[in-house]
């Protein structure tokens, strides 16, 4: 039942992608191996955007009910997965090291850093703590429509609808070596990435 559940949600929005029209624009070429941050919000459109990068990225996914749906979908888009969380919680630890071991094989893990439950568009420590410890930038992410549903959840999920414009953006990256402090590479990421989401908004008007 789970396996039909993830079939039928992968081929609806192929589909719906497929009536898109996708601007992609990368500030810089991405490096590998690299991290990758994008809000919890602004998640549904990437993985089919970026998918000729799957076999480079893994994506880090909570252990949550609702993380097991998206898991399955972002491996049959080819992407690995990583579950737990960059944090103290469920698989936090286990999760961290294994994201060192693909950095170290030379892959991109994605990360949405004010995941899984929030709050919104918040930078939680983790994302920093694992550029700071392997010294390798964060490149922000984001993606903008000129039309979309904004759901009801805590993210304010976006979904875009059927032809509309969408553009995907991912901005220069963040080094390490450029801040003293986790937290003011934090507040420098939260910020990036709220700025780029502008951009792609007023990119697309």
């Amino acid at each position: 039942m789970r396996l039909d559940r993830v079939g039928t949600l992968l081929t609806v929005s192929k589909v719906l992608v497929k009536t898109l029209k996708v601007e992609v624009e990368f500030r810089t070429p991405p490096k590998f191996p690299s991290i990758v941050a994008f809000w919890h919000g602004r998640m549904f459109l990437l993985p089919f955007a970026l998918q000729n990068y799957a076999s480079k990225v893994a994506i880090l996914i909570s252990r949550h009910r609702d993380g097991e749906l998206i898991a399955r979908l972002v491996e049959r888009l080819g992407f690995k997965t990583v579950r737990g969380s960059t944090g103290k919680g469920k698989g936090g630890s286990k999760a961290f090291l294994k994201m060192l071991k693909l950095l170290e094989e030379g892959n991109a893990v994605a990360i949405t850093p004010d995941g899984p439950r929030g709050p919104r568009e918040v930078v939680k420590p983790g994302v920093v703590k694992l550029s700071m410890t392997t010294g390798l930038p964060v490149y922000p992410l984001t993606f903008a429509c000129n039309r979309y549903k904004e759901l009801s959840s805590w993210d304010r999920f976006v979904v875009p609808y059927p032809f509309s414009k969408c553009k995907v953006l991912l901005g220069e990256p963040l080094k390490p070596e450029d801040f003293t402090k986790e937290e003011e590479m934090k507040k420098g990421l939260e910020l990036r990435l709220k700025e780029l989401t502008k951009e792609a908004e007023r990119g697309i008007k």
